[in-house]
């Protein structure tokens, strides 16, 4: 970069380029000026676009060269290309190519005329739709971004583009090289094809067999080995031969390829630190983790090694750490109804019970007779006293009554049966005695009745009684008591803070024992309303009636959230915004109740929201400040969504796939961000979640040996086991020993079957590992992850052939096809060969240059004199799509066995 001169930035380009974007435009320009293409292989959130503008539009200020241009871009990010062209660079006239066959044919006309656009906008599938119009052009400049994904150069869409007549190219991407070399030499030859490559390429470039010889294999080495040249080890691990053959080709691809990292340029971005957050399980978590981890279901799914089963424990598992809600929801109690209680088969028994207790003694025992109810006499004056005791003949009965007893005194006789004179006597005795007990009970009846006596007499009971008023109320006097109402308002705190418990049962027929009929029947026909008199303990009665969980138990039933709390009440006041993701859309739902809870206001964008949405969300967010919390799905966290205004990001847990979380991580920390990122994430301790985050630790491989020093991607899952991931043995002694695990089990099954010390998830088990996540995930977060797919995806139809369908270019190391297929293979390109010959010579005899420079191709109607219908034509020219001159380097390739090494 220091021996580039420095260009001027250009007038038309509205905002100001950072240091590095200054030095990419410096590059570029170079570039043009020495007649080169190349690529710009800067990381994601360097601003590859602005670049690319700043470049175009230096063309125009400083060259004059006003295009056309064609960029190429993926369908998903044509619509942004246009916005950031309105944005820095709104002098050009820019045409935005989709739609419908017919509005494309619409926007098609005139665009053969001088200045009728500057830059033209498609996607890749509709360049190739349309191809026959676009090689009609001559483009000054053709831009393809995510370039990577036209890495199979045996594609036919590949060819087309190869073909576009072109006087410079420029391909923008983050991951130049994913899989293998073949990969980078046919983006290389896309840039310089043909003669142009003996020329401008080092010596044996062109040829597909020495470059993958010389480059392919020590690459796999170090790849096989596991770090790379600038790994821990320096690369000590390597051979001479090794480390120079990868010198050699870092020479190769220098001119061609500028590549800066975000730690490349990190003085001039701000800078990222990551932190990982270890969480303490709550009481209800370790119980229902360790209850599940003890179930003989759960011991008995993981030794038999069943895929999708351990796939659907693991998920589990990871429920519990998010939240035990997600496991086991805590229940809404409510108590168990009976239409009749318990008792209710002895109501006959309680019918006579209630009878019996209805029954008064009293009523039987003439209390009266005995004078013990002298409260019967209060009712009677003093002269009723008088008379009756003037009618008294009392005096009489005693007169008669002493007689009686003179005449009887030693008069006893006993009866004597044997003498009949004896027997009469006994008899006439016995009938004076029983005469006068006769006169003795009148004697008292007399007295009872006209000798009582009074305590209180009716006089004066009168006397004293205060007169009461006329038509005064029966309830006169109530306001002197407190009423239900009163009563239940000056004791509803200890109402409110001690009725909870909620019965196990209750009864419908309760009053029907709680209060008798005639009570019940006065409480209905009293004045007093039944809503006064009951509505106030109505909230207490629901309240006993149904228990719902306490809502602080959200909080303090999960580690995770307790520990989220803590963090927000530090960063949200110091001026903090937080991005808080998470795998599981009802962990969403969990956050949304948790941020209502602590007062807090947030933004929520998941897989549901629709793209559209999406940018209005954002926009909100990144400019009000009001917003402090902006929680989100990682299967939400691609396309479209650019959120600077926030400057830490908590991943509430980890997803499957690394790759998305760093894509969420670059929503925040990319160009426009003038903080420092603090990046969070939370990990459950001592659980699958730990044991997860350990692996991937060990397992990252060669990040860097080709273009940041390779940029090679391993498969994430590659040689995990059971007991990685569950814990199995002592903490701290995992992994070593299956770190040795021959390359034999992981290529003899794909996804091993087998318990503890196997292979779970082989190096080919990626489709396997996704199909069983989609089973096992909840259906809103499978759907989800289809969408996620689909938008990282969305332009699959643009990169897929229907030659490739099975996933683009092989790596040289996977099993050769039958013979059959093979020799098929080399038919259909010869035949291509020879019909690439025969339209050649047509073209020839029809005034076409066809000299061979397949980007320096004129056809008829081009530029500068195709009609403005000139897209009414046949597509005469789609017999070229498969044909290119890499086709005799793709025979050869193939015929030597390279392919299937």
């Amino acid at each position: 970069m220091y021996n580039i001169p420095d260009v001027p930035v250009p007038s038309l380009l509205r905002g100001k380029l950072r240091i590095y974007q200054k030095q990419g435009l410096n590059w570029l320009a170079s570039l043009y000026n020495n007649g080169t293409n190349g690529i710009l292989a800067d990381e994601m959130g360097l601003g590859k676009t602005i670049q690319t503008i700043s470049l175009i539009s230096y063309l125009a200020c400083e060259k004059n060269n006003w295009g056309p241009h064609l960029i190429v871009v993926p369908t998903s990010v044509m619509l942004n290309w246009d916005m950031e062209f309105k944005r820095f660079a709104p002098g050009f006239k820019v045409l935005t190519y989709y739609g419908s066959p017919q509005q494309r044919k619409e926007k098609r006309q005139g665009w053969s005329k001088p200045d009728a656009f500057h830059v033209c906008i498609t996607s890749y599938q509709l360049v190739v739709q349309d191809h026959a119009m676009f090689r009609r052009k001559k483009w000054k400049y053709m831009i393809l971004d995510e370039a990577h994904n036209i890495k199979n150069f045996r594609s036919q869409r590949w060819q087309a583009l190869l073909n576009f007549n072109t006087d410079h190219r420029l391909l923008l991407t983050g991951t130049p090289l994913q899989n293998n070399i073949m990969e980078l030499w046919s983006l290389l030859y896309f840039l310089m094809p043909s003669t142009k490559t003996d020329q401008m390429m080092p010596e044996g470039f062109a040829n597909l067999m020495d470059f993958q010889q010389w480059f392919g294999r020590p690459v796999d080495k170090i790849i096989q080995g596991g770090a790379g040249l600038n790994g821990p080890n320096g690369g000590a691990g390597y051979d001479d031969e090794t480390r120079e053959t990868v010198n050699k080709l870092h020479q190769v691809l220098r001119p061609y390829l500028l590549r800066r990292l975000k730690q490349d340029v990190e003085k001039q971005m701000p800078a990222k630190y990551e932190h990982i957050v270890y969480c303490r399980l709550s009481k209800r978590q370790r119980l229902l983790y360790d209850d599940f981890m003890s179930r003989a279901q759960t011991k008995e799914t993981l030794a038999s090694g069943n895929f999708l089963s351990i796939i659907n424990c693991l998920m589990q598992l990871r429920k519990v750490c998010n939240h035990p809600d997600l496991f086991e929801v805590r229940p809404v109690l409510t108590s168990f109804s009976m239409d009749q209680n318990a008792a209710s088969d002895f109501k006959l028994k309680e019918l006579i019970i209630k009878k019996h207790l209805k029954d008064d003694g009293k009523n039987d025992l003439n209390l009266s007779f005995l004078n013990l109810t002298p409260i019967n006499n209060f009712d009677l004056s003093s002269h009723n006293i008088d008379a009756m005791k003037e009618i008294s003949a009392s005096a009489k009965f005693t007169e008669t009554i002493q007689e009686m007893e003179k005449s009887l005194a030693g008069k006893e006789v006993s009866p004597d049966f044997t003498n009949l004179e004896k027997y009469y006597e006994w008899l006439i005795y016995n009938e004076q005695v029983e005469l006068m007990k006769l006169y003795q009970q009148r004697l008292y009846a007399n007295n009872f009745n006209c000798n009582k006596q009074q305590f209180i007499s009716s006089n004066l009971i009168k006397t004293v009684t205060m007169p009461t008023r006329l038509n005064a109320s029966q309830l006169e006097g109530l306001d002197l008591l407190k009423p239900i109402s009163t009563r239940y308002y000056s004791s509803k705190d200890l109402l409110n803070k001690y009725a909870f418990v909620t019965p196990k049962v209750v009864t419908n027929d309760m009053s029907e024992i709680t209060f008798s009929s005639e009570f019940k029947h006065k409480l209905l026909s009293t004045s007093l309303s039944n809503k006064s008199l009951l509505q106030p303990f109505h909230q207490v009665q629901v309240k006993t009636s149904i228990s719902f969980p306490d809502k602080s138990l959200l909080q303090y039933d999960c580690g995770k959230l307790q520990k989220l709390q803590v963090l927000l009440q530090e960063l949200v006041p110091k001026g903090h915004r937080v991005l808080i993701f998470t795998q599981m859309t009802k962990v969403l739902d969990i956050l949304e109740k948790f941020m209502n809870y602590n007062g807090y206001k947030y933004m929520r964008l998941d897989g549901a929201t629709k793209i559209e949405d999406r940018q209005l969300l954002t926009e909100s967010f990144n400019r009000d400040d009001r917003f402090k919390c902006f929680i989100l799905s990682t299967r939400s966290g691609g396309l479209g969504i650019n959120l600077t205004g926030a400057d830490t990001v908590i991943f509430y847990d980890s997803d499957w796939n690394p790759a998305m979380d760093k894509q969420c991580q670059d929503r925040c920390h990319r160009i426009g961000q003038t903080r420092d990122v603090h990046i969070y994430r939370f990990v459950s301790e001592y659980t699958i979640e730990s044991n997860i985050l350990k692996k991937a630790n060990q397992k990252r491989q060669l990040d860097n040996v080709v273009i940041q020093d390779g940029d090679f991607t391993t498969d994430y899952f590659s040689k995990i086991t059971v007991k990685d991931l569950i814990g199995g043995g002592e903490e701290g002694d995992t992994t070593d020993a299956h770190e040795n695990e021959t390359d034999t089990d992981a290529e003899a099954g794909g996804s091993s079957r087998r318990h503890g010390g196997k292979l779970l998830f082989g190096s080919k088990a990626g489709d396997d590992f996704n199909k069983a996540l989609e089973q096992a995930e909840d259906a809103e977060d499978a759907q989800a992850a289809k969408v996620a797919m689909r938008e990282n995806h969305v332009d699959t139809d643009d990169f897929d052939d229907d030659g490739n369908k099975s996933g683009g270019s092989r790596a040289a190391s996977e099993a050769p096809p039958q013979q059959q297929e093979e020799d098929q293979m080399v038919r259909k390109m010869i035949e291509q060969k020879q019909k690439s010959e025969a339209e050649k010579k047509k073209d020839k005899t029809s005034g076409v240059n066809g000299n061979g420079n397949s980007n320096k191709m004129d056809v008829d109607g081009g530029a500068d004199g195709s009609s403005d219908d000139d897209d009414s034509d046949s597509d005469s020219d789609d017999s070229d799509d498969g044909i290119g001159h890499v086709d005799e380097y793709m025979i050869r390739f193939i015929a030597g066995g390279f392919y299937f090494d």
